[in-house]
């Protein structure tokens, strides 16, 4: 079966289909988690910025209102954008000092962030979030609608290219991370065999696609491929994972590699078929 073949098949439509929804809802239940866990979630408001629980609740609501508007397509632009802007300024603002760990910063050296490979990674993947809110926004544009092409959507795309490269590298640097978009613990294993095979297999997998992305070349393709490896990965690690620690359910950590994949998909479903 070739690649042209694949396209064709209707349960690739709809698992193209799928792609708005994988980003939407895991939004949605981080929102939720923001009133649920709301002592927890205000430690993480940098002690700079005042009404932590403020914050808090306000976020809560953001996240819900953008996933539950991405779902039903209302107002669908302006959530996207919006939540896209939201989580790329929890990079900036949060992910960076967290990653440049400065002496004496006593809110970067806080144990509940965990150790420095986990929040590399962590911050490559609210960056990939980024970019797929982006995406989804592009597409519901009036300049997309006429020409395919817009300036939020390029901007998403290369803001997911740059995430999905560096969780490439991150699987050559800390090989013992289970493969796929790794957890941010390498307690949480890898049920296979060969574990680091595996990720160096993922490592180059992940490069390509996120070259390709980058460059704008088969990206329908690269990307399709990608959305399906990050799921194929996520059922394989963190299905047998939560059975047994059901506690980590509201961790979320499984959620944002869910929304990547939702990124991923939603990129692919967003270009024609056989697109160069």
């Amino acid at each position: 079966m070739n690649w042209t073949t694949i396209e064709d098949n209707r349960a690739v439509d709809a698992l193209l289909e799928s792609g708005r929804f994988l980003l939407a809802v895991p939004m949605v239940i981080f929102g939720v988690e923001h009133f649920l866990f709301a002592g927890f979630v205000a430690m993480i408001v940098p002690p700079w910025i005042p009404w932590h629980f403020f914050w808090t609740y306000f976020v809560g609501m953001a996240l819900i209102a953008a996933g539950v508007a991405i779902i039903l397509k209302k107002e669908a632009w302006l959530a996207g954008f919006l939540l896209g802007a939201m989580i790329l300024a929890f990079v900036l603002l949060i992910h960076s000092r967290l990653l440049a760990r400065w002496p004496g910063d006593l809110f970067a050296m806080n144990p509940i962030f965990g150790p420095y490979p986990g929040r590399l990674n962590n911050a490559c993947k609210d960056l990939g979030l980024s970019g797929a809110a982006f995406l989804f926004a592009g597409t519901q544009s009036e300049t997309w609608k006429d020409s395919g092409r817009d300036k939020v959507f390029t901007a998403g795309r290369v803001l997911l290219a740059i995430a999905v490269v560096t969780l490439g590298v991150l699987h050559f640097v800390f090989p013992a991370f289970a493969p796929g978009v790794q957890p941010m613990s390498t307690a949480v294993r890898f049920p296979l065999p060969g574990q680091p095979a595996w990720s160096y297999l993922t490592g180059v997998a992940f490069l390509a696609a996120g070259a390709a992305i980058f460059m704008n070349s088969k990206v329908r393709l690269a990307a399709t491929l990608l959305g399906i490896l990050i799921l194929l990965f996520g059922l394989i690690v963190w299905v047998p994972w939560l059975a047994t620690h059901p506690q980590d359910v509201a961790g979320g950590n499984y959620l944002k590699d869910m929304g990547l994949a939702g990124g991923a998909l939603l990129l692919a479903g967003a270009l024609p078929k056989r697109d160069g």
